[in-house]
């Protein structure tokens, strides 16, 4: 596997600069989130151990925080090309041919976040139409589905900037 940081090209145009300092603000806020998390698990854990009382709903709360973190984390790791990538077969493939795949796996990103975009936007509002929540505390779920569809639809943005980026390497 290749491991590789986001370099100069990855930004150099306006709205990359622009989507990659939104993708690293929502992979602040999706640690910030974790962080909270696993603080309010160590004081439930610790209450139900010691005074026999636990933060009440905390599995909900994991539940819905985590689902929100991970997806504030995804447009950062895509630009980060943090995602997994099997060089088993493309290890003695030319550069030229490794930019091309990379090409395919770009606009696919694209096209399955738009694809997200779409569907959790109505998984959303049917959510928030038919008032679903969670169990103990009663939170509404339509607000995970929205988190969902704001940070899927800057990964599509993220993908297509990149697709852009090395369409016009290509021509150069």
């Amino acid at each position: 596997m290749t491991e590789t940081q986001l370099d100069q090209s990855t930004v150099q145009t306006v709205p990359g600069k622009g989507l990659a300092w939104l993708s690293r603000q929502f992979a602040l806020a999706g640690g910030l989130i974790m962080l909270a998390l696993a603080t309010m698990t160590v004081v439930s854990i610790v209450g139900r151990s010691t005074i026999g009382v636990s933060v009440e709903g905390d599995y909900e709360l994991v539940e819905l925080g985590l689902a929100a973190a991970v997806f504030l984390f995804l447009p950062e790791c895509y630009l980060n090309q943090g995602h997994v990538v099997v060089d088993l077969f493309t290890a003695r493939c030319s550069e030229r041919t490794i930019d091309f795949l990379d090409g395919v796996a770009d606009f696919l990103f694209f096209a399955v976040a738009a694809v997200l975009v779409w569907r959790l936007s109505l998984a959303g509002i049917e959510s928030r139409d038919y008032w679903e929540q969670t169990m103990i505390l009663g939170m509404p779920l339509w607000w995970v589905y929205a988190v969902g569809t704001v940070c899927m639809g800057l990964l599509a943005l993220c993908a297509l900037n990149q697709l852009y980026l090395r369409i016009r390497g290509w021509r150069k």
